[in-house]
């Protein structure tokens, strides 16, 4: 069976109308009613032992036969639970003459899949479990006849997730497709056509948002199945079939830390007329003779009275922008900056063919002037670059809205202690405890009064650590090039993790087996950690930046198997300085003293302090990103259409 043979002829999609302030009010009280009594799974056991009669009772190498039969009792009775049973036991068979190790799932991760089922957030912590879970959930829908997405936090993720069920679900007669960054379009086309589909979580809404676009706003039912009656083509313009139901693994991270950021398609604006004018400027500013057409000072190139006079006359027939004196003068100045001072390597990076400029400080402004903008893009003229155009937005969409269009809708994370209300205030789903919790990972913290004392401080870190492996977390690019740069002074060898999924990047996180590794991951690259690691050599996490809060810090410290954890800060960073406030900087400073490093009861209460306040103000943004999102609606809803 296929994706295609089902719901033909129509998008299937839900319609999230605006609550009124009654049902916001019924909604409330359901969720606080729903903490007080059904925060944990209950009689996980007796549904397990109904599972294991199934399984028992499945005639292994006969399981197409009985596929049919069931596909009709659960379109009849679909919240069945015996009939769920069946449908785990059926998956069960199917692992079990695949020679999987884990052919008999424990209790927990029955209660998570019933979760998924029932849809909801199941807490269950292992990375096994959660995807067995995930398995079984998306058997029992695809037996039901609908489509599954699995939704996952990278494609390195949604690979190894379709390897773990691809054979399974062969057994029983259901495809299982993968979409990844990259594919053309028959290759995409043909993995939506199975029936589970694994992709990232942007990748599946971008192409959601290009059959919005294609089918020029929200497709209804009734003119689709006309469309495909009539033999119209247009009805097999969208790649997804609907959005029938989605899966979504590391839900924590995907449906609120990345909630702020949209899916959006974009398009670059025509540059062939600037490109023109750089080529020209660069030209004319190659046969300027230095101290005699112009001179290079400390801060700017001037021009001299000569030169003024012979760029207006080589000028005069071009026109345009070049009738203009300062204009032109200002151009040329900065294609001289661009030939004679801006060197490679050393000015600027020239990586898979675009030009990379190191970001601006700390402190200044969020947008990059006019003058480097400009100098930018002369230098990609003078490097054989494309121009790093002005991207034009076609269309955009928020996770929370995208997800919201699922008919079902449900994930799994390994804790969701705090974020209960989240959850419900933008999915309406409820959160409930399949598994104990992980063990909390240990931290301590130094705070030091610059960040030249806390590089420092990790270089001596890592010079102590012969017999273990070091793994530095950071945020921000800059800070790993600094830090790599110090790295390289002190003759230390160090692998880096930035997200990228390359082959070194993977080498670099299996080399945390040797005694002595090194590994500098950035934010977000321990997505991409797919296995837990086996090996007996103890690995410390030194946390050299401010992260949202604890939870990430224990998302970095599992996913690499970390047995010991370390934040340093440093007062001179704008995110310690922020959420600290203005009154512990300067009692943390007083404390300091002459020292260069805060004692160490100081430096975890500013550190559980700062982590918790970031934590705080990371909740509040995707509070107000919903709160707006909802009043444009409300404003929207006077013109007759909402988006």
């Amino acid at each position: 069976m296929n994706a295609s043979d089902v719901h033909a002829g129509f998008y299937p999609e839900r319609d999230a109308t605006p609550e009124s302030v009654w049902d916001r009010a019924w909604s409330a009280g359901e969720f606080w009613i729903r903490q007080l009594f059904r925060r944990r799974v209950p009689q996980a056991a007796p549904f397990a032992h109904a599972v294991a009669r199934c399984t028992a009772n499945v005639d292994a190498a006969n399981l197409d036969a009985q596929i049919p039969g069931l596909r009709f009792r659960l379109r009849r009775t679909p919240r069945s639970g015996a009939l769920l049973a069946e449908c785990f036991g059926l998956y069960c068979a199917a692992l079990r003459g695949s020679g999987s190790a884990t052919s008999t799932p424990s209790p927990e991760v029955l209660g998570a899949a019933r979760i998924l089922m029932q849809g909801g957030v199941a807490e269950i912590a292992g990375m096994s479990e959660r995807r067995c879970a995930l398995a079984l959930a998306a058997a029992a829908m695809a037996l039901r006849g609908t489509p599954v997405h699995l939704l996952s936090s990278s494609e390195a993720r949604a690979r190894g997730l379709s390897e773990v069920m691809r054979e399974p679900m062969a057994a029983l007669g259901i495809g299982v497709g993968v979409v990844t960054q990259g594919m053309d379009a028959r290759a995409r086309g043909a993995a939506y056509a199975n029936l589970v589909v694994c992709g990232a979580l942007r990748e599946i809404g971008i192409d959601y948002l290009r059959d919005r676009m294609s089918l020029g706003g929200r497709p209804r039912r009734v003119l689709g199945r006309l469309d495909r009656l009539s033999g119209d083509t247009a009805a097999d313009r969208h790649v997804l079939s609907g959005m029938h139901c989605a899966l979504v693994d590391d839900a924590d991270r995907l449906m609120l830390d990345d909630s702020r950021v949209p899916l959006a398609i974009s398009t670059e604006t025509d540059q062939s007329g600037e490109r023109l004018l750089y080529e020209q400027a660069l030209e004319l500013a190659r046969v300027l003779r230095e101290t005699v057409d112009f001179t290079i000072g400390v801060e700017r190139t001037e021009l001299t009275p000569e030169c003024s006079r012979r760029l207006a006359q080589l000028t005069q027939a071009l026109g345009g922008v070049w009738a203009a004196r300062e204009r032109r003068e200002e151009l040329i100045a900065l294609a001289l900056d661009a030939l004679h001072v801006a060197q490679r390597d050393r000015d600027y990076r020239v990586i898979q063919g675009r030009v990379q400029f190191p970001p601006e400080p700390a402190g200044t402004a969020e947008e990059p002037s006019v003058e480097r903008l400009l100098l930018q893009k002369l230098v990609e003229v003078k490097e054989g670059c494309r121009l790093s155009g002005r991207r034009v937005v076609l269309a955009q969409i928020s996770v929370p809205r995208v997800l919201g269009r699922y008919l079902h809708l449900a994930g799994v994370c390994g804790d969701a202690r705090g974020l209960e209300r989240e959850f419900w205030r933008s999915y309406r789903l409820h959160t409930a405890q399949a598994a104990p919790y992980p063990p909390p990972v240990p931290w301590t913290a130094r705070l030091f009064a610059g960040a030249k004392a806390r590089q420092e401080a990790l270089i001596e870190c890592v010079r102590s650590g012969d017999r273990r492996a070091i793994v530095i977390g950071l945020r921000s690019p800059a800070e790993a090039h600094a830090l790599l740069e110090a790295f390289a002074q002190s003759a230390i060898q160090a692998g880096v993790a930035s997200g990228a999924g390359s082959a070194a990047e993977q080498q670099a996180v299996a080399g945390l087996d040797t005694p002595g590794a090194v590994l500098v991951s950035i934010y977000p690259a321990e997505r991409n950690v797919l296995h837990a690691r086996a090996s007996a050599i103890p690995v410390s996490l030194l946390v050299a930046e401010l992260h949202d809060g604890e939870r990430h810090v224990a998302h970095i410290a599992r996913a690499y198997g970390a047995t010991a954890c370390e934040v340093l800060l440093s007062l001179e960073d704008e995110d310690v300085k922020k959420f600290l406030g203005p009154r512990a900087v300067a009692a943390a400073g007083r404390a300091m003293g002459s020292s260069a490093e805060a004692p160490p009861g100081v430096a975890l209460r500013c550190a559980r302090r700062a982590l918790t306040s970031a934590a705080r103000a990371a909740a509040a943004a995707r509070r107000d990103a919903l709160m707006a999102e909802r009043s444009l609606d409300d404003l929207l809803a006077f013109s007759g259409q909402r988006e």
